[in-house]
């Protein structure tokens, strides 16, 4: 049996060619994974409905997708490396609480993402940013998963003397308006007014608007206010 070694100049030129190879692979997927997150970016923005918007989470997404590119690259096929780098962020914790459940979706898809690119998977992930920025624009125009209600809560003030009757007054009234109240809240101020705040089931704007209206023609009632409850938030 016949042991060869390389010489250490031979053994120089090959962990040259295996760095170049790597700094082009690297370049590669950080180029296409910024584009694909390009793409799943835009798509986020035209299928958006919630309350809040932030750009600061879009471009988180961009360095989650480039920073998994990295790992992926650095680690490759090495098992050492990347049982290194679990225990190297084994010590990271993240505490920023994520309400949207979408949003967390779009988190492991950057992930998956940063992954393809950079074990070399291009076509795929390619693949995998048309369908699902598709499939999202397809759930969006479908209104897939939305009702024609809308929670609301509904805060009226009413005025000093005038407190007797008049919250069942206006929880018949909203109950006329098939409304579903529910009593959620009673404050009595130190001014002698007291407001009281329900939480009802409404339509669209008019529909709301149209609600509003209605309560402030209510005898007794100072103040009216609809506050649309909308993924998590409230407006």
């Amino acid at each position: 049996m016949l042991a060869i070694s390389l010489l250490p100049q031979e053994s120089f030129i090959l962990d040259r060619t295996f760095a170049s190879k790597n700094l082009l692979e690297l370049a590669v997927g950080m180029v296409l994974s910024t584009l694909l997150t390009l793409a799943m970016v835009q798509t986020y923005r035209a299928t958006h409905r919630g309350a809040i918007y932030s750009a600061t989470f879009l471009q988180a997404l961009f360095i989650l997708t480039t920073c998994t590119t990295l790992i992926m690259v650095v680690i490759g096929s090495n098992i050492a490396r990347a049982f290194s780098l679990v225990g190297a962020l084994s010590i990271v914790r993240f505490r920023t609480a994520i309400k949207d459940p979408r949003d967390v979706g779009f988190v492991f898809a950057s992930l998956a993402l940063g992954m393809a690119c950079g074990t070399g998977f291009y076509l795929q992930a390619a693949l995998f940013t048309l369908f699902l920025c598709g499939l999202l624009m397809v759930l969006s125009r479908l209104s897939v998963g939305h009702t024609d209600a809308t929670e609301a809560i509904v805060r009226v003030t009413v005025t000093h003397g005038a407190h007797n009757g008049v919250a069942e007054r206006l929880e018949t009234e909203l109950k006329t308006r098939d409304a579903r109240p529910v009593l959620i809240n009673r404050v009595h101020e130190p001014s002698g007014q007291a407001t009281l705040s329900w939480r009802v089931r409404t339509g669209d704007a008019r529909e709301q608007g149209d609600l509003e209206q209605r309560l402030r023609g209510v005898e007794g009632v100072a103040a009216v206010g609809v506050f649309v409850m909308d993924d998590f938030n409230v407006l």
